[in-house]
């Protein structure tokens, strides 16, 4: 049974704070006390909401999460579903989104990787994030509360007015609509032959609560590896809790990439999610689990096998491929940023087996210069301890720069290209 979804894109040219919330003409007018409301939560102490723009003098600093706001159409109180809405199954149906505005998040949690965001000169070229408007979300833990409380109460809040923003797409004409298709039957290639079977497998970082993935509102700890509908992927049937942004799960390029190639020169039968475990033995086994899904349930010829996490997730994906290449499936990689200037810089794994890599991304010295205003002061980035953030500095975009790539494969170079970066 194919799933269809169609996701209306409103295109956002300006935002602004006024007197009530609003778009026309694509103008997003937004009323602070609003929104301020909406992201009330006794677990915060103090609470803000800005603005930033692309092309402003402005470093964000601990910005972890962007999303595009969305919402479903016809069932607005179900859009993330089992995280902030209702429970029922997404992948089809209408989606509206603003297209050019981000809903983002500072971080102030303890955590040893914090990214930071220029929206202008030319470090904000580094970033497809600096092309967006951003409607941040500036709110610090309470004192007393435990970060995954905090994290869970901001990941709601966010999402609160992620949802509100959205609605106001519903019934206005779309300037952009894309629809995606899954499970429907595919012919011969142009020669005649059955085309590959192509299934794409991810293993995504779940180590503890807070850096962790929410699947229908379920933590992704202990799961053993699933078979997902590539469509709910991008209709947000999950939502990581604070490791990558989920701008790159809303836009997933591999998945929109299969989708629109399906009978066209590859037939694509579905997605394998997993988890990383933390011991050798729990790795080769989500490696053999994962394999026999891929074979024998979803019928692939071939596998994409990709990852969002660290070392760890590398070697769970090297044993993947392993198995997957074991069981007749001709396998590729993709690893984001894993050389640079430095042969082997951020490579954990070496196997001469692993024969077909694709390099998605990479890492860069960057001379920042001083800003006119600075988000999120206080909000501790470990890798700008020492430095004046509100001053030029040089530093290294590796995990600390965000948006110049992502783990699942975005680059800078190309995500977003539709949208100019601010003269």
């Amino acid at each position: 049974m194919s799933k269809k979804l169609q996701i209306d894109y409103i295109h956002i040219k300006e935002v602004k704070f006024g007197d009530s919330t609003a778009l026309q003409d694509g103008v997003l007018t937004v009323n602070k006390e609003e929104l301020l409301a909406l992201a009330s939560s006794e677990l915060f102490g103090e609470t803000d909401i800005k603005i930033a723009s692309p092309g402003e003098s402005c470093r964000i600093l601990s910005i972890h999460d962007c999303m595009q706001p969305r919402c479903k159409a016809d069932a607005p109180e179900t859009t993330y579903p089992g995280i902030y809405g209702k429970l029922a199954p997404m992948g089809e149906g209408r989606t509206v989104a603003l297209k050019g505005v981000l809903v983002s998040d500072i971080y102030y949690a303890k955590c040893n990787i914090k990214y930071y965001l220029d929206m202008g000169g030319e470090t904000g070229k580094y970033s497809n994030f600096s092309r967006h408007y951003h409607v941040i979300l500036d709110a610090k833990p309470a004192p007393g509360v435990s970060d995954e409380s905090y994290c869970e109460a901001l990941k709601y809040a966010s999402l609160a007015i992620n949802v509100f923003l959205a609605k106001l797409a519903i019934g206005l004409t779309p300037d952009e609509t894309k629809t995606y298709e899954f499970g429907t039957p595919v012919g011969p290639g142009p020669d005649g032959k059955p085309l590959p079977k192509v299934a794409y497998h991810v293993v995504h970082m779940a180590s503890h609560d807070t850096w962790n993935f929410l699947y229908y509102g379920q933590s992704a700890l202990n799961f053993l590896p699933i078979v997902v509908q590539p469509t709910e992927i991008l209709d947000g049937a999950m939502i990581w809790r604070y490791w990558e942004p989920n701008y790159f799960l809303q836009e997933e390029l591999y998945i929109k990439e299969l989708l629109n190639r399906h009978g066209k020169d590859l037939e694509f039968v579905g997605v394998v999610f997993s988890n990383n475990v933390m011991k050798i033995d729990g790795k080769d086994t989500m490696g053999m689990i994962s394999s026999t899904l891929l074979k024998e349930t979803l019928g692939a010829d071939c596998v994409i096998v990709n990852k969002s996490g660290m070392g760890h997730c590398q070697l769970d994906q090297a044993l993947a491929f392993n198995w997957e290449q074991k069981m007749g499936m001709t396998c590729v990689m993709n690893l984001s940023a894993v050389s640079n200037d430095k042969p082997g810089d951020m490579l954990v794994i070496s196997d001469p087996k692993i024969d077909a890599v694709i390099n998605s991304g990479r890492n860069y010295d960057l001379h920042h210069p001083a800003v006119d205003r600075v988000i999120g002061e206080g909000s501790n980035v470990p890798s700008l301890m020492g430095i004046d953030t509100k001053e030029a500095f040089v530093h290294t975009t590796n995990f600390a720069y965000q948006g110049i790539w992502s783990q699942l494969g975005d680059c800078y170079v190309t995500t977003d290209a539709d949208l100019p970066f601010a003269k």
